[in-house]
């Protein structure tokens, strides 16, 4: 484990709790609402009582109804990543401006499609990031670990219910990337065995769980598939978005995509240098249909892909330019450098003025929509448990809880235009998982890694995550 130096920090702003309330009304196409806003600290304090970190939400609860209604938790990924991205581009009752390729801009408006018809909403931003804080550098990998992570988020969550008065209430989770395994490990946190991460053993039963750009797969003990066959259905279904294939419809490209890869591409894999040089040809020149690629990196790679940047490159290459990792319908000049995170941060803007003002939030803390300060030291394995000492793996802890909470029920959703988390993979581990089938949803969805980022892809999912709520 490397050397935990973290940077020095101007600290310009408080570290006293903050709590800060707003009363709103709008319109949703169910009618006019009224709610209110809740933008709290959850402080978490050491065995010395002094503050070691805080967890930030905001949260958007419903005033004109009565009775215990659902109530959804929602984050982002990262680690490092803010909520700010499921708040402001999918969620929250104000949305944030943007054209219709996706490009911000200093604004917000309604959004009558907002579950808050259905459910109150929390935005929880893990420590570090958003609001929320580190206090004592001493304690870093109490926090900095897939199971340290997970607990101070379901103790917020334990937390959040109490001071809410909410235990009649239906609880939901929603994650988004590495927010995905935030939630399977949140569960298995929240849970009520003996044997699981938790020790307090809560026993807190969660109804539903959606997990948007799945980043699973990701875990060292539960590999997925070759990069190329994981990544086929968002390649194939890039390069018909920029170049459509025949008189087909895009999903059917993609789905042959898929099963080119099941049935041609991973035996070619499997058998290695004794794939023939005619065969390693023939599934080299299906590769490059689907892909756009050229056939000659296939036959020359021997039908691997070397790196996600290579298909990035490539399949709109022709037009001088390069696809986007978390939208591919989204490109840049090739000529120029490629930044993964954008060389602009409206979303800053937007959380520290425009939606602050709206939540009558003070001036204490910045909001930070990102801060890696704590990924290089990140800890991604479980840590050992009884009664055999070893680490459970993501999927263990989503299984576990689904066995255990037969009312659990899970959407998994998939972005077509998703190059950073790939629709394959999520198909192949959840086929994989041992869960039960007749309680999980899999979709896919015409969108990048947030599966809402087309007007089409937001309103599918939106309305899928209705149904979850409402059975």
């Amino acid at each position: 484990m490397p050397e935990i130096r973290l940077p020095d920090e101007f600290i310009t702003e408080t570290r006293k709790p903050i709590h800060y309330e707003s009363e709103h009304s709008m319109v949703l196409k169910s009618g006019r609402i009224s709610f209110r806003t809740v933008t709290e600290d959850c402080f978490i304090y050491g065995e010395d009582g002094a503050p070691e970190a805080t967890v930030t939400s905001i949260s958007y609860l419903r005033t004109d109804v009565q009775g215990p209604r659902p109530v959804m938790f929602f984050w982002n990924g990262g680690p490092g990543s803010a909520t700010n991205t499921l708040h402001l581009q999918c969620f929250g009752p104000w949305l944030i401006d943007s054209d219709d390729k996706g490009v911000f801009s200093y604004g917000l408006h309604e959004d009558a499609d907002c579950l808050l018809d259905v459910c109150d909403l929390v935005f929880v931003d893990p420590v570090n990031v958003g609001y929320s804080r580190i206090f004592d550098k001493s304690k870093v990998m109490k926090y900095a670990s897939v199971d340290g992570d997970a607990r101070s988020v379901a103790f917020f969550m334990l937390d959040w219910l109490l001071k809410h008065h909410r235990w009649d209430s239906p609880v939901y989770i929603c994650g988004e990337s590495y927010g995905t395994i935030r939630a399977c490990r949140v569960l298995a946190e929240l849970g009520r065995s003996p044997y699981s991460e938790s020790r307090k053993l809560p026993g807190l039963p969660v109804r539903g769980v959606v997990l948007v750009g799945v980043a699973c797969g990701t875990d060292v003990l539960e590999p997925g598939l070759d990069l190329g066959a994981a990544m086929l259905p968002g390649m194939a279904a890039t390069n018909w978005y920029h170049h459509p294939q025949g008189k087909g419809e895009q999903l059917e490209f993609v789905q042959a995509a898929w099963e080119f890869a099941k049935h041609e591409l991973i035996p070619a894999l499997f058998d290695g240098d004794d794939c023939t040089d005619a065969r390693l040809r023939a599934a080299a020149e299906k590769y490059a249909h689907f892909t756009g690629m050229p056939t000659e990196y296939f036959v020359k790679n021997r039908l691997v892909l070397q790196s996600a940047d290579d298909f990035m490159t490539a399949v709109v290459a022709a037009e001088g330019s390069r696809v986007d990792v978390y939208d591919s319908r989204v490109t840049s000049p090739l000529d120029m450098p490629y930044n993964l995170v954008g060389d602009t941060n409206v979303p800053l803007l937007v959380m520290n003025g425009l939606l602050a003002e709206r939540l009558g939030v003070g001036r204490e803390r910045l909001y930070y929509t990102g801060n890696l300060t704590l990924n290089p030291y990140w800890q991604n394995e479980g840590e050992p448990l009884p009664p055999h000492g070893k680490p459970k793996t993501h999927m263990e802890c989503l299984r576990g809880a689904m066995l255990a909470n037969k009312d659990m029920r899970l959407l998994v959703a998939n972005g077509l235009y998703d190059l950073c988390t790939h629709a394959g993979n999520s198909w192949y581990i959840f086929s994989h998982a041992g869960l039960p089938r007749e309680r999980v949803t899999q979709k896919n969805y015409f969108g990048g890694h947030g599966v809402y980022s087309t007007p089409e892809g937001k309103a599918q999912f939106l309305s899928d995550i209705r149904e979850l709520i409402k059975r």
